[in-house]
């Protein structure tokens, strides 16, 4: 007796189950309450996809902003918040304009967002 019970519950189980996909999570992206992001991580993505490919390298650059070191990304950032912001981390943030670039991923731009609104902290 006890086998046919549980024979019929896992085919009541099987059954039970269906086949369709679970909704999509939200979109909560980066914690800023708990996030710790550090200038060096912020420094190390901006050399990455802005410094090394010679469109914010300092020096005779044509560009306006000289994202060379940590302490000129942060000078930029805090002279031109919003244009930083604007152009980094909103949504129609349009940085990098390389055509071979993949444009910042959104953890990235989340990232960085709760940098600036950290205050830029180091560690």
């Amino acid at each position: 007796m006890k086998k046919i019970t549980l024979f019929l519950l896992g085919c009541f189980l099987i059954t039970a189950c269906k086949n369709d996909k679970a909704p999509a999570p939200t979109s909560g992206g980066v914690n800023c309450d708990v996030a710790k992001i550090s200038t060096a991580y912020v420094f190390a993505a901006i050399q990455a996809n802005c410094t090394s490919r010679n469109c914010h390298p300092g020096g005779n650059s044509p560009t306006v902003a000289d994202f060379s070191t940590p302490d000129k990304l942060k000078a930029y950032i805090n002279t031109k918040r919003a244009i930083f912001e604007l152009r980094v981390t909103s949504a129609q943030a349009d940085m990098p304009q390389s055509q071979q670039l993949p444009p910042l991923s959104q953890g990235m731009k989340d990232s960085i967002a709760c940098w600036i609104a950290h205050g830029l902290p180091d560690q």
